[in-house]
């Protein structure tokens, strides 16, 4: 049976108030938090923590999840978003060349947040794109 604990007592101001759950039939510790020394996760042997006392701790197993966690991460040059905004402008005005129609269709699917939504870059308005320009990139805070 694994028991969470709460060191109140030792010799160690390291353990002090650590949260582990122990392992009686194993002889081993498992560190949920330290101060120091000991890294979450971490496993040792019972007899590492020396002497101390301790409090218990209501230990309740999380429910099973299916399913998993969703990351989108934007990793984007400033650059690039100018020259596709430039691109833009130009094809807008009538001036633009063959490079920034290369440049507009080899970008048709970047797709940013904003707001918590994803949007391809593309269909944003001009003001809109200079807004993500703007709020995305800073110099200092």
């Amino acid at each position: 049976m694994i028991n969470g604990i709460q060191i109140t007592q030792s010799a160690n101001a390291n353990l002090l108030n650590s949260i582990w759950l122990i392992d009686e039939e194993n002889q081993q510790a498992r560190c949920l938090a330290a101060k120091a020394e000991f890294d979450a996760d971490q496993v040792v042997e019972l007899a590492q923590l020396g002497e101390y006392e301790c409090r218990e701790l209501n230990i309740q197993a999380a429910p099973a999840r299916e399913g998993g966690q969703h990351l989108n991460v934007n990793v984007l040059k400033q650059e690039t978003l100018v020259a596709l905004m430039e691109a833009h402008e130009r094809i807008a005005a009538g001036e633009a060349s063959n490079d920034d129609y290369n440049r507009v269709s080899d970008n048709a699917q970047l797709t940013i947040r904003v707001s918590g939504y994803a949007v391809r870059f593309n269909a944003l308005t001009l003001d809109q794109q200079k807004d993500v320009v703007m709020r995305t990139f800073t110099k200092s805070m």
